[in-house]
């Protein structure tokens, strides 16, 4: 454990300034070398997921989104989401760039992934200044979160551009010098998050602003803040505005999730835990129990030390980022905000132990984390030993039912058939690199609306020439998924329903999939009265 330097103390706090601070010198290669081992070791476990497909849901909205994009189509007007545009300019970016393949979307994915390790290292050496234990804290978050997940989520954007914000709220406290960059980079940061997740972006700026909130004297840095975070959302307003989407953006975006997708989302805290992410569930506790633990011992110190009051404040940032779904994997993508407040209390806790038992603590932290370990090296072999197959966007192992065959038949079908993917499969269109007719991709009681139902029909019945239908999504043991869902069968779900089957006919079981061709006597009125 590094050794403060009693004789120097911060301006306005009565936390001392450690003599390797990591920002504080313009070459520490101690830092640097640490810095690059967590990123290499969070890019090598990620590697083996780079070609698997655990899931065909939230993974594809993202990629679905930025094809569509890329064929001229308007986000918002042309097809519907529920998100705001910065994930979607992102990926669309990025394939502009490297072309469209799983290949580019897991690069991606993967660099994005690394980030979140390299920058949570910073954030935490910001906190502690203890090198060792930050980069302890960085990869075993990425050992306990990476597997299913290892893929494009808005949720990794968001926590990537959140934790740049607190590295750069950290880096802050105690710079004397008159001209600041971090204010605006955490500016910059917070306000793209916002953007791309706007709950968990708005927390995290709250949370940076919160470290620019001291006196007179920071009010440059809020000023600078303030213009970071303004920038960007700007600039995609009028990229929306441009292309005459703000009325439907306004729809989809606020209108919708405010009605209709936070009142299904609700779940326990830590559903869906298992041996690899179980430590995940129990660290906030944890921390709030070292934070209460450091207040009481020393309440006046943790009173005036700003840095301790920005890792509460992400530290909250992160845990009200886990709602309104609670469960284990939106706590995974919430847990690197947290992490600095744990490295903080952790070293203050620590810093007065004899060697022997900082040791013994250490030891007991990483035999609690072994089953995390076996568990993760499970799903990556799972991954690695998964069957090859080729698609339009390159060779896939895909590790759900079904699907292998199910992308074989559609392959042999004739390119120009357009096809209707039920309930919730956005991943299929964009492997197969066939086109869904219809607007929405999404489809929940509850969540979607009777209108919507009523023109997925029609869009349905016009235009596809076959109907994909994923069982798993509409099996009774699926709203286990959303236990808040009050009528899993709500009356504009059935006519939907039959509606489908009455125009497709049943040609093929794979897995849980059904491949439907369409009846050629089939039309739209088969839609009638579903929005009754």
């Amino acid at each position: 454990m590094n050794t403060p330097n009693s004789s120097r103390t911060q301006a306005g706090s009565e936390r001392p300034v450690y003599s390797d601070d990591v920002m504080g010198r313009p070459a520490d290669w101690a830092g640097l070398c640490w810095l690059l081992f967590v990123g290499s070791t969070v890019f090598v476990l990620c590697l083996p997921f780079m070609r698997s497909i655990f899931g065909l849901g939230d993974e594809g909205v993202l990629l679905h989104g930025a094809e569509r994009l890329l064929r001229g189509q308007r986000l918002y007007v042309d097809f519907f989401e529920f998100l705001p545009p910065g994930g979607f300019v992102i990926v669309t970016a990025w394939f502009g760039i490297t072309g469209v393949s799983l290949w580019s979307a897991r690069l991606l994915a993967i660099l994005t992934i690394m980030g979140i390790g390299c920058f949570t290292y910073l954030a935490c050496r910001q906190a502690s200044r203890h090198a060792p234990s930050s980069a302890f804290v960085a990869i075993g978050w990425a050992i306990m979160s990476q597997g299913f997940w290892t893929q494009i989520s808005h949720h990794w954007f968001t926590t990537l551009l959140s934790m740049v914000a607190a590295w750069a709220a950290l880096a802050s406290v105690g710079n004397l010098q008159r001209r600041q960059w971090q204010p605006l980079v955490a500016g910059l940061a917070a306000g793209a998050a916002a953007m791309v997740t706007p709950t968990r972006g708005a927390l995290a700026m709250l949370a940076a602003a919160a470290s620019f909130v001291d006196s007179r004297r920071q009010t440059p840095s809020l000023i600078a803040f303030a213009l970071g975070s303004a920038l960007i959302p700007i600039c995609l307003l009028a990229y929306v505005i441009g292309q005459g989407a703000l009325a439907a953006a306004f729809d989809d975006v606020i209108v919708h999730t405010a009605t209709r997708y936070a009142s299904v989302q609700s779940v326990p805290f830590g559903y869906f835990m298992n041996d690899q992410s179980r430590p995940l569930k129990y660290l906030f506790p944890l921390v709030a129990l070292l934070t209460l633990v450091l207040c009481v011992r020393d309440w006046r110190t943790c009173l005036h030390d700003r840095v301790f009051r920005s890792c509460v404040a992400f530290g909250l940032a992160g845990l009200m980022g886990c709602f309104p779904r609670p469960d284990m994997a939106h706590i995974a993508f919430a847990t690197p905000l947290v992490c600095p407040l744990l490295a903080y209390c952790t070293n203050r806790i620590v810093a007065s132990w004899s060697r022997k038992f900082r040791y013994a603590l250490a030891v007991l932290v990483i035999s609690l984390c072994l089953p995390s370990v076996a568990a993760f090296s499970s799903a990556a072999n799972i991954a690695l030993q998964g069957e090859r197959a080729a698609t339009p966007r390159g060779r896939v192992a895909s590790l759900y039912d079904g699907t292998r065959e199910l992308m074989a038949r559609i392959a042999a079908a004739p390119s120009s058939d357009r096809y209707f993917f039920y309930p919730y499969t956005p991943m299929l269109p964009f492997l197969t690199a066939r086109e869904h007719v219809s607007k929405y991709d999404l489809f929940i009681p509850g969540y979607t609306t009777p209108s919507q139902y009523q023109e997925a029909c029609v869009s349905a019945l016009r235009h596809a020439s076959w109907l994909v239908i994923d069982r798993s999504w509409t099996a009774t043991s699926f709203m286990r998924n959303f236990p808040a869902l009050r009528d899993a069968e709500p009356p504009e779900t059935k006519r939907f329903e039959l509606a489908l089957q009455t125009g497709f006919e049943l040609v093929a079981r794979d897995g849980a999939f059904e491949l439907r061709r369409r009846v050629k006597t089939a039309d739209e009125t088969l839609c009638a009265g579903i929005a009754e």
